[in-house]
């Protein structure tokens, strides 16, 4: 039998092919690429302004224009195979793409859809034996996702353009935006407390610190040393001699790995390689075409059996049984889709050093090796051993000493990390003399800190706002329009960044947070599920969305000049390419009246 295989990227055209071919010898494969999206929602149509058929939730979609040629070939091949293979990615901007290739080709009484989760022979042949069809279902969630992207991007950046020269609005970044703005704010509003801290090194590493006052309380958290008078009162009060008052014990039992999802891969990546989440998916994309990871657009930490027992024989073999771990999967959120599992090597036996030969780019080596002893650790035995919290006691006030001691250090025996593991003796009752004098330090709060990129990742995975696939896009979008820019890694807004926001808020809140867009993805999932009807909710959300744009816009230009020249537009303050102010007629260019 013929077939025609039609993938996404070209890059993953050999692989596949030679893992059908041999595994398959007796058919015909030939295998091509459709260079992702083929088709958009129409732009600058007058009949359909947002690309939407708004009575009936329709989308209007037309080929890419440089996509008509791989269109013209795609379906001269495909009009000579017996079957089309639509093996586009295994999620739901991939059926997407699916189902417009069956409807371009015209080929719905030949088509099977195929998805797998890495590039290896196993998997492929596992796909290809297991055909499915296309999930309508996602299609409708994913075609939803874009007509509701398209409706608040272009009538929200359109209104931010002819209020204040913006540039862009959207459904996710705006609340991303919102996150920075908030905290701008907060640091400007932060009210600088002093306090004091008083403490001593005890022995190695550690410290004795003064944790209560006489009146049982914190001394850190409730301020109570607030001055140098205070602190100075103190220290005349407290000698060197404590008294052992309690001993709290913890036992430990864990393991602080889990295996990465697309958020904590980009955040690692961003703090220990200094990667921009731009450049981490990129480089993912390459590692996963290559067959050397699993599909890196993933909010799930589940891991496949067969591989969780490859690991686990691996690790027996060649570090001792005792380092091997029990798997247990992380517990799944409510807005994580677990469609399939987590970001893994495709193969352990792929060692790092054997990986530094294959994987000419050092960039894509050095996220590979991130990724493999991440997933090694994650299935390694727990780290035990017992955490302690010493109380003393003198004159009253009350002192605290952390430590911990391991009984077992599993993966750290891996890692060139030198843990600190105390070996101390206390009794209570026990009277113990320190060597050094007290020391009092000045402090004072801190506002919160600016976020960093991985920080805003981990904190819209946090809210929900967002997908796997969207933390790169977002991040690109706030610094290519200028409403975000980078102190070192910290990240703080623009001018322009701040404007928008603040008109957003003004006439939006209630659609640019974190709780809306949240529960928009739990919607979106639904649909997915087939619980909601698309074409319902996409008519009940434009309905509430117009009303208030309708209502913000003639708000926001109440009191605003008509242009007399167009008598459409209205005059606001404009900012040139260099950077100068000048009010012209909002309905540029259409109308090119500049006022002064």
């Amino acid at each position: 039998m013929k077939y025609l295989v039609v993938l996404e990227s070209p890059n993953k055209i050999n692989k596949v092919k030679s893992y059908l071919e041999k595994v398959f010898p007796q058919h015909s494969f030939l295998v091509k690429a459709s260079m992702g999206h083929i088709t958009e929602l129409v732009i600058k149509n007058e009949k359909y302004p947002l690309g939407i058929e708004l009575d009936t939730m329709t989308p209007i979609f037309n080929v890419v224009e440089n996509k008509k040629d791989t269109i013209k070939q795609l379906t001269q091949f495909a009009n000579e195979v017996d079957k089309v293979i639509l093996a586009t990615d295994p999620d739901r901007e991939g059926e997407a793409i699916a189902w417009h290739l069956q409807e371009q080709l015209k080929c719905q009484n030949k088509t099977i859809r195929l998805t797998f989760n890495e590039i290896t022979e196993k998997a492929i042949e596992n796909a290809f034996s297991n055909p499915g069809q296309l999930d309508y279902q996602l299609v409708n969630a994913q075609q939803s996702r874009q007509m509701i992207d398209r409706i608040m991007g272009f009538k929200l950046s359109n209104l931010l353009q002819k209020a204040e020269n913006l540039k862009s609005a959207g459904r996710v970044q705006s609340v991303a935006l919102k996150l920075i703005v908030d905290t701008e704010l907060e640091r400007k509003e932060h009210n600088k407390l002093e306090y004091w801290t008083i403490k001593q090194e005890y022995k190695d590493k550690n410290e004795i610190e003064l944790y209560l006052d006489q009146d049982g309380k914190e001394i850190v958290k409730d301020k109570v040393l607030n001055s140098q008078e205070k602190a100075e009162q103190a220290l005349s009060k407290i000698t060197n001699n404590l008294v052992v008052k309690e001993i709290i014990e913890t036992e430990f039992n864990k393991n602080i790995y889990n295996a990465y999802t697309t958020s904590s891969i980009l955040q690692d990546a961003n703090i220990d390689l200094n990667y921009s989440s731009e450049k981490t998916t990129t480089l993912l994309q390459h590692l996963f075409e290559n067959g050397y990871i699993t599909y890196p657009r993933t909010d799930s930490t589940r891991l496949n059996d067969d591989f969780v027992v490859a690991v686990h024989k691996f690790i027996a073999t060649n570090y001792g049984q005792e380092y091997v771990g029990q798997y247990k999967p992380g517990k799944t959120k409510d807005n994580v889709q677990d469609a399939h599992e987590a970001i893994r090597p495709t193969n352990i036996n792929l060692t790092l050093e054997k990986a530094k030969k294959e994987i000419a780019n050092y960039d894509e080596y050095k996220l590979y090796e991130l990724i493999y002893n991440n997933t090694l650790y994650a299935l390694m035995a727990n780290e035990t051993g017992v955490k302690y919290k010493v109380l003393f006691s003198n004159n009253g006030y009350t002192f605290k000493l952390n430590f911990k001691k391991y009984h077992f250090t599993s993966y750290y025996d891996l890692q060139e990390i030198a843990l600190d593991n105390f070996n101390y003796h206390f009794k209570v009752g026990e009277i113990i003399t320190l060597d050094s004098k007290w020391l009092a330090e000045q402090n004072f709060t801190k506002p919160s800190s600016r976020y960093t990129e991985h920080s805003l990742i981990k904190k819209l995975e946090i809210k929900g706002v967002g997908r796997p696939s969207t933390y790169a896009t977002i991040m690109k979008t706030l610094i290519n329009r200028e409403y975000i820019k980078f102190d070192k890694k910290s990240i703080y807004p623009t001018e322009d960044g701040i404007k928008a926001h603040n008109l957003l808020q003004k006439y939006f809140s209630n659609i640019i947070n974190e709780k809306y867009t949240a529960d928009m993805e739990k919607v979106l999932d639904r649909i997915a599920d087939g619980e909601i009807n698309h074409i319902e909710f996409l008519k009940l959300f434009y309905n509430n969305f117009i009303l208030d744009f309708n209502n913000a816009t003639n708000m926001i230009f109440k009191d605003s000049v008509k242009c007399d020249k167009c008598n459409i537009g209205y005059i606001i303050q404009r900012k040139s390419y260099k950077g100068n102010y000048f009010k012209a007629c909002n309905n540029f260019p259409a109308c090119k009246n500049i006022v002064s």
